[in-house]
């Protein structure tokens, strides 16, 4: 059984939500504009302590970040304090059930019990598999791990039911791999002060509950709700586990998902959908959210312009922008407007991940979905001191701040006391580690060191 305290460890105490707006579609007005008519402040610090520990696994808070390859198909350790890392080949891992394809990760506070989700094939079902933590050796670069649960999400051979999407003009792109080979199990979320957890069926339209008493599915799994679980890349959780914010993340879709969890069951209650940006404008394909407290949040936005999906009232869509989401009004305000330049004080490329931490925001920005592919990625840094009119500080750049050839930056996740931001990019190989005190990288994996497409990262201690 999982420890209460040990779910609870990153939870912020604070009170239950007041929810003001009722279950509905609910839409921003004129907010496609530059400057937010909005006034409001903050200034965001994360409360958790920074505790030292041992280099060795134990039952406290460890500095572990968990990934896993989608070539190689191994399982990654990182350790961010000593820059540990731990290479597992999972088929010898006692229980394992076969040589697959993987997907995402998720781990305890305490690095005792770790996740990984599997790709549906042919001859297997797309898995939830939770694996018991024995012991974690960083000096020996050993971990002593076996598989607890085996858990199937559905049958082989189960295709992915994605939308039919066509280009249509030279500004957007369709690019291969959104369109998947199977069902594809993503974005593994904690819900505070609870025995849950989630991923999402993002090739479909369900999301799966896992109990952590038991590591297998919930009762009440899988949810599926036409109009909202369809291509999100999960549900992400305030501090309080009273809200949930569900993506869109797929081409035209530009709604935020606002569920409200049952922490007894693990149920989702649609509460309303916010929209970023109007019927007319408005921005879409979003990848996760970064709650800045209790009511508000960041989300951003990745599509460029129009698609075959794209609605017949809709004249414009806005480019890549970072989007801040107040789920008591249930509107969206742009915050951060797109940029053609690498050097521009705006977005320049597609965002797929954020976070904040000492008081910045943090984007990465991947060459992922515009006509080319791959070619470039970055790493852009905003002083959010002001919320609504965050200051651009910096963007690192491939062969200068980042490695000669990285591209596509894709998923940021941050240590319990946000010192440091481990990013990684499946394309280019390499996972680094950036100093947010000084915002340079200060460690880099790569191929040399046996990474070559490594995805899914997700660090102890951490609710998303």
């Amino acid at each position: 059984m999982i420890s209460m305290k040990k779910l609870s460890r990153k939870v912020l105490l604070a009170a239950a939500c007041l929810l003001v707006f009722s279950p509905g579609t609910l839409s921003a007005g004129n907010d496609d504009h530059d400057d937010d008519e909005n006034q409001g402040k903050a200034f965001f610090q994360s409360d958790y302590p920074n505790y030292q520990y041992q280099n060795v696994y134990n039952g406290y808070l460890q500095p572990v970040v968990t990934a896993i390859d989608y070539h190689t198909r191994v399982i990654y350790l990182f350790n961010y304090e000593n820059d540990g890392l731990i290479i597992i080949e999972p088929t010898t891992i006692p229980g394992w059930p076969a040589d697959l394809p993987l997907q995402h990760t998720g781990i305890m506070p305490g690095a005792d019990v770790f996740f990984i989700t599997t790709d549906n094939t042919q001859d297997h079902a797309s898995y939830v598999i939770a694996v018991t933590v024995n012991h974690i050796d960083w000096n020996a670069g050993t971990a002593d791990v076996v598989v607890d649960s085996v858990t199937a999400a559905d049958v082989p051979n189960t295709p992915p039911s994605l939308p039919f999407v066509e280009q249509v003009n030279d500004v957007q792109g369709v690019p291969d791999w959104i369109f998947g080979r199977g069902t594809q199990l993503h974005g593994f979320t904690l819900l505070p002060y609870s025995n849950y957890a989630y991923v999402a069926e993002w090739s479909a339209d369900k999301i799966h509950v896992i109990d952590l008493e038991t590591n297998t599915f919930a009762a009440v799994s899988p949810i599926t709700i036409p109009g909202y679980t369809e291509q999100t890349h999960g549900v992400t959780f305030n501090n309080s586990g009273t809200l949930g914010l569900g993506t869109g993340y797929y081409f035209d879709n530009s709604f935020i998902d606002v569920y409200e969890p049952n922490r007894e069951t693990g149920d989702l209650q649609v509460v309303g959908q916010i929209k970023l940006g109007n019927e007319k404008r408005h921005a879409a394909f979003t990848h996760y959210v970064y709650w800045l407290d209790e009511r508000f949040a960041l989300t951003a936005a990745m599509q460029f312009d129009k698609t075959s999906l794209t609605p017949s009232t809709t004249k414009t869509i806005i480019p890549p922008s970072v989007w801040l989401l107040d789920t008591h009004e249930g509107t969206a305000a742009k915050i951060i407007s797109h940029t053609n330049h690498k050097n521009g004080k705006g977005v320049f490329r597609s965002p797929s991940d954020l976070t904040v931490a000492n008081g910045k925001l943090y984007l990465a920005e991947e060459d992922s979905i515009d006509p080319t592919f791959g070619e470039d990625g970055y790493i852009s840094v905003w002083d959010i001191t002001d919320r609504y009119k965050p200051k651009f500080l910096k963007r690192l750049k491939p062969g200068v701040e980042l490695p000669a050839g990285y591209s596509v930056a894709h998923t940021i996740s941050p240590s319990a006391d946000d010192r440091y931001l481990i990013i990684a990019s499946w394309v280019s190989g390499y996972v680094l580690k950036l100093d947010t005190h000084t915002d340079t990288i200060v460690k880099v994996w790569g191929p040399a060191d046996g990474l070559v497409m490594p995805h899914g990262l997700f660090s102890a201690g951490s609710i998303r």
